[in-house]
């Protein structure tokens, strides 16, 4: 009966870590799209009598393109980070702050990682010193299953952060893209004052995410090697 409710709850987590970042990006395009962009509802099917179904679907779909931009996201950036690194070593701490897994390299120095390593080795695993972060993270976690529901939640927030920040991007980017079509008249974002700032807070609130998210996916990712028993 245990298992069945954990499942139950990952598969509601996956659907409800899909559906918000699918939903959100519907409502930012409704927000931004000029109305001529929009497609008549007697468009190939009667659109009208599968309206609330379509949304969700279409949620859950369009999340795991925000997830795959967002991977796409974070691997470029921290490509450029480690370029960064390479160029100006001197700054190399200052810079890992802004790496996704720039917190791993001061989580190995720490006590609590070495404690983990310790009972680790101490239950069997002997050659856990020379494990990943997480790999010994997947075994406290199987030993301590009590330990899901408070590392979904703060995943949860990281990710949402995460997300967030890849729809505004995706907005500044097509704000780019319509700026090089404007020379020929071709717009399909709206352009008026109040949406140019909005623009502009778009851009500003990108930075703000991102430390939001550096903030919670540690957390998510320490929390089982403070609980080793």
């Amino acid at each position: 009966m245990g298992d069945i409710i954990k499942n139950i709850k990952e598969f509601i987590w996956d659907v409800v870590g899909y559906l918000i970042p699918g939903f959100l990006l519907i409502l930012v395009f409704n927000l931004v799209f000029s109305p001529s962009v929009g497609i008549k509802n007697e468009f190939l099917i009667e659109w009208t009598q599968f309206n609330d179904y379509l949304i969700i679907v279409l949620s859950y779909i369009l999340g795991y393109v925000v997830y795959s931009l967002t991977i796409l996201k974070v691997r470029t950036q921290d490509k450029i980070l480690n370029n960064l690194i390479r160029r100006f070593p001197k700054h190399k701490n200052t810079i890992l702050n802004y790496k996704s897994d720039g917190w791993e390299e001061k989580f190995k120095n720490s006590a609590t990682f070495h404690n983990a390593v310790s009972f680790l080795k101490e239950n069997g695993y002997k050659k856990a010193d020379e494990m990943k972060i997480n790999e010994i993270r997947n075994i406290l976690m199987s030993r301590n299953p009590s330990m899901d529901q408070k590392v979904y939640t703060f995943m949860f927030r990281s990710s949402l952060f995460d997300h967030i920040s890849t729809i505004l991007l995706i907005v500044l980017f097509l704000v780019i893209i319509q700026f090089i079509f404007s020379f020929w008249n071709i717009y399909f974002l709206k352009t008026t004052p109040q949406f140019k700032i909005i623009y502009v807070v778009f851009l500003l609130l990108i930075p703000q995410l991102g430390r939001c998210k550096r903030i919670f996916f540690p957390i998510a990712k320490r929390i089982p090697f403070s609980n080793t028993k």
